[in-house]
């Protein structure tokens, strides 16, 4: 399930906008951009709507101070507005808004549009085997092969070994961590995912010697990194 924040300061929108979004995931509501701007401090969210008029700053802007911060300057966003002049769209899209849709939203359509971005961050595979690099994780057994060698894993770890190499680069919060690894709402501590980030960097040698800076991003959460390259590439075979 992917975590979907909007910004939106009318809340009828916002309820529409929450029905048609709802399947994907959980949808959280911001009503500045101000707000949602802590939030990324705090939390990691897989795509953002975004409306340009917002109190306090447009959306425009709100756009420019994701893209240049530290937090989610790669996460999907999607402009949502009644704005449809030529020019807006074109300073909505270059402020750096991956996509522009105007209102009134058209249901079939939005949800084409977010699929595609969501697709980006982890791309659907019918076979179960994803590599990255030198490891090579089997879905089917919830197995890791790295440098040749078949790693043992629990399945907690191996869902947060493959949450981490899927977003390669990107920053993710503790919250979204846990949440996504073992569900909204069990019970779950700081020191229970601290241990199983410990544990995945023995076992899989994520290390500066074999090419990975794999460590926290204070005050947020961990952050997995191959040194010396771009974001991985997965390949599916």
């Amino acid at each position: 399930m992917r975590k979907i924040a909007i910004v939106e300061d009318d809340p009828d929108e916002l309820a529409r906008l929450t029905a048609v979004l709802s399947d994907h995931g959980p949808c959280v509501p911001f009503s500045d951009g101000q707000s949602f701007l802590m939030a990324l401090h705090r939390d990691t969210f897989d795509l953002a709507c975004v409306d340009w008029n917002l109190p306090g700053m447009t959306g425009v802007e709100l756009v420019k101070r994701i893209r240049s911060g530290a937090q989610a300057p790669n996460m999907p966003i999607i402009m949502i507005t009644a704005r449809s002049a030529d020019e807006d769209v074109v300073a909505g899209l270059v402020s750096g808004a991956d996509d522009y849709v105007t209102k009134p939203v058209r249901k079939p359509v939005l949800l084409a549009r977010v699929e595609t971005l969501l697709r980006r961050l982890a791309p659907a595979a019918l076979d179960p085997l994803e590599r990255f690099g030198e490891y090579l994780f089997d879905r089917s057994r919830d197995v890791v092969i790295a440098h040749g060698k078949e790693c043992v894993l629990t399945t907690k770890e191996f869902n947060l070994a493959l949450l981490l190499f899927r977003n390669m680069h990107r920053p993710l919060a503790r919250r979204y961590l846990m949440e996504e690894v073992w569900g909204a709402t069990a019970d779950v501590s700081s020191r229970t995912l601290d241990t199983h980030v410990c544990r995945l960097k023995t076992k899989l040698g994520l290390t500066p010697a074999n090419g990975y800076s794999f460590g926290p991003v204070y005050g947020f959460g961990y952050r997995l990194e191959k040194i010396g390259s771009g974001a991985a590439e997965v390949v599916t075979r």
